[in-house]
């Protein structure tokens, strides 16, 4: 049976695995997870966090020593709501210590809050969208195809299709897929520029606040961490612009 101070380290694992996969930063991962040992007495913490892992040393008020780790899988995403919530929950728990279940249970809360209407995000993406695609020259005639491939990219990522098991993969398959249809509605009459919609799509896909956190990490000292992250995120835009690329020459040679 575990004791206490080892239910409180895996408590103190979860919140670490939950800010890091909300897109909070690594220092402050580490940061949170040594507070929160520290204000149930125990010491000489250290906490090593990169995307993949966390792992936790520390020392028990009865001299203890106790190491663990914890493999980080799943899918990244940035939601600063959820972040802050968790920050609001470390500092409540630094200051009353409550028993580590009812950390576990705070923090299943916050990870599965209460989902947000299907419409919003579908809202979101269309104008998102068709903005784009007028601001890089395209026409209002265009606008209509960029919404139904927008929300094509949106049912995509709600659904999550091998989203969290290979992202690359996810990605790849979502860009070539929306291409080809893009080429489909400007055949048919619906949209004039096709390079104008799929600029106004791409949009939607591009990694670009991974990659500022990639660039926040190595500014903060995190090297692995940020080139990890660096990477991940050229890999992924790599697979969009190659997905798009691939589905406009298929689409030139079938249609």
């Amino acid at each position: 049976m575990r004791t206490p101070e080892e239910q409180l380290v895996d408590a103190s694992l979860d919140m670490g695995k939950a800010l890091l996969l909300a897109g909070g930063e690594v220092t402050r991962v580490e940061d949170t997870i040594t507070r929160i040992l520290h204000a149930y007495g125990m010491h000489k913490v250290g906490v090593f966090t990169i995307t993949s892992l966390i792992e936790v040393t520390a020392r028990t008020p009865d001299g203890d020593e106790i190491v663990k780790a914890r493999r980080i899988a799943g899918g990244y995403a940035t939601n600063l709501d959820r972040v802050e919530q968790l920050n609001a929950l470390s500092r409540e728990i630094c200051a009353t210590c409550p028993p580590p279940q009812d950390i576990i249970s705070r923090i299943e809360a916050i990870k599965y809050p209460k989902p947000e209407a299907a419409w919003i995000s579908y809202i979101g993406a269309m104008l998102a969208a068709g903005s784009f695609t007028v601001f890089f020259g395209g026409r209002l005639a265009d606008v209509p195809a960029t919404i139904i491939l927008a929300c094509f990219i949106n049912w995509m990522d709600r659904k999550g299709i091998y989203k969290k098991e290979n992202q690359l993969l996810f990605y790849l398959v979502c860009s070539i897929v929306t291409g080809f249809l893009g080429c489909i509605l400007v055949r048919v009459g619906i949209g004039v520029h096709l390079d104008k919609i799929l600029i106004g799509c791409i949009m939607l896909t591009i990694p670009g606040i991974p990659i500022t956190y990639a660039m926040r990490d190595m500014l903060l000292g995190e090297s692995i961490t940020g080139l990890f992250r660096f990477v991940e995120s050229l890999l992924i835009a790599a697979s969009i612009a190659g997905g798009f690329l691939l589905a406009t020459v298929l689409a030139e040679g079938v249609l």
